[in-house]
């Protein structure tokens, strides 16, 4: 690729980054007005035509790494293994 592409591909994934992240705030404020209408409305699943909106607790169980380290070093260290990843950014 020559430097005259590459430099109009990363202006492209630039302004597609940016388009997503806006739809993802509108997104969030559209998901934000459907849960205050449920809360509001005391439902936790509300069905309109062909989609269901559900909006319920989940409880889950997590381990926590940080303080099992912290009371039990070697026995973390034993099991920690080093992973090495690419990363991609464009800035």
């Amino acid at each position: 690729m020559k430097k005259t592409e590459l430099r109009k591909a990363m202006n492209e994934y630039q302004q597609i980054a940016a388009q997503i992240a806006q739809l993802e705030k509108q997104k969030a404020a559209v998901a934000d007005r459907i849960k205050a209408h449920m809360d509001a409305a005391g439902v936790d699943e509300m069905q309109v035509d062909d989609a269901t909106a559900r909006y319920k607790e989940v409880t889950s169980n997590r381990f926590d790494s940080k303080a099992f380290a912290a009371a039990h070093k070697r026995l973390y260290a034993m099991f920690c293994k080093p992973q090495t990843v690419r990363r991609f950014t464009i800035a």
